[in-house]
């Protein structure tokens, strides 16, 4: 696929709710969805200002696996987000199983 392919799926892709009733839930689940994601920022700055002093002291053992640790769960959670998001979209490249419900 070339990078103008690729740009004219996305520009044409309904980013909407599959169907007017997914509008509510899709709604609450974009809250629900912007509060974890502050919430893990949050936990990331916390966790990541933590690991200075520990790296400071000698402690580099601790520090590699605490960040470590605390990078691979942000990752992780903000890739389920995504793909939670993309699903609720009826974006053209979601298979329908991932979908909230059928485009119409």
């Amino acid at each position: 696929m070339s990078p103008v392919d690729a740009l004219r799926l996305l520009a044409a892709a309904p980013l909407t709710p599959g169907r007017e009733a997914d509008f509510e839930s899709f709604w609450y689940y974009t809250i629900l969805g912007a509060g974890m994601t502050v919430l893990v920022v949050m936990a990331a700055w916390w966790v990541f200002r933590g690991v200075r002093p520990m790296w400071r002291d000698g402690h580099h053992l601790a520090a590699v696996l605490v960040s470590g640790a605390a990078g691979f769960f942000c990752v992780l959670f903000l890739s389920m987000a995504l793909s939670a998001l993309i699903g609720a979209t009826n974006h053209p490249m979601t298979p329908p199983a991932f979908q909230l419900g059928p485009s119409g």
